[in-house]
């Protein structure tokens, strides 16, 4: 039996809403997969602070291995790795909860049509121009320390983001009809952006407010920075507009309209 929490129906009546499906009082599977997106509530804030607590040991780590001549970016870089690790876990684990009272889950959809071609082209740009730039200032500049920093740093995101993709894209959709299907996918489509290509690239801005860009590479480093974003943007908009509106189906049970307070228009009587 699919236990749902109060928290769980409000969150899910609005998100349900947003999307043309106004429903009183959601379906139970409806509701707990859309209450999934509350990865920071109860015992996912406690998970978050573990996965803090060990991104703070790691990056301590490597501060000392690379001193002042490596990127200064790297704590948003490792606050970045807390955040994707604990919402993806966090997701996984009440998914765990109820996927035993989901009949038959739907086959996880091909790979290629959850990404989309925006979000791919964002990964190319991200993890393979990263390294040619780190590469590049290697061998171009006396930043070396720099280069083998910052390439320290898309390893670890490219594992993140990885491990994040592999387990989101491996597990079945648990759906059982068309209405929890449609919110599986919408939700699935969501969740991607728990490791989005666009986080390795936006701590960068750390380095531009400290002056810490190894000279000449400002302008490279800047478009390289602007095209990781708007691939990113541009993919977030077409899984939105994807997903902004569900088919038709039984999400749950139709609002009751408010009658509100009744008043008595009727005139005064007279002493």
């Amino acid at each position: 039996m699919i236990m749902v929490t109060a928290a769980e129906q409000d969150e899910a009546r609005r998100w349900l809403a947003r999307r043309g499906h106004p429903a009183g009082r959601p379906t139970p599977l409806v509701a707990v997969l859309i209450g999934t997106r509350q990865a920071f509530r109860g015992r996912g804030m406690v998970r978050y602070f573990v996965y803090v607590l060990l991104a703070c040991g790691a990056g301590a780590g490597y501060a000392s291995l690379f001193g002042s001549g490596g990127t200064q970016s790297w704590p948003v870089y490792f606050f970045v790795f807390a955040m994707s690790l604990s919402s993806w876990d966090t997701v996984r684990l009440r998914e765990r909860d109820f996927q035993d009272d989901v009949a038959a889950p739907h086959p996880p959809d091909p790979w290629w049509r959850v990404l989309g071609g925006w979000y791919l082209a964002s990964l190319v740009l991200v993890f393979g121009g990263g390294v040619a730039l780190a590469g590049a200032i290697y061998f171009g500049t006396p930043a070396r320390t720099y280069a083998v920093s910052w390439l320290v740093l898309l390893t670890l995101s490219a594992v993140v983001v990885g491990w994040v993709l592999i387990g989101l894209l491996r597990r079945p959709l648990l759906a059982e009809d068309t209405a929890s299907l449609a919110v599986a996918r919408a939700l699935r489509a969501e969740a991607l952006y728990a490791a989005s290509p666009a986080m390795v690239v936006v701590p960068l801005v750390l380095d531009f407010l400290l002056h810490r860009v190894p000279p000449g590479f400002t302008p490279w480093l800047g478009a390289y920075f602007a095209a990781g974003v708007l691939l990113q943007i541009i993919g977030y908009a077409v899984h939105w507009s994807r997903h902004r509106t569900l088919p038709p189906g039984h999400y749950g049970t139709l609002p009751v309209p408010d009658p509100g307070t009744p008043v008595d228009w009727s005139p005064p009587k007279e002493a």
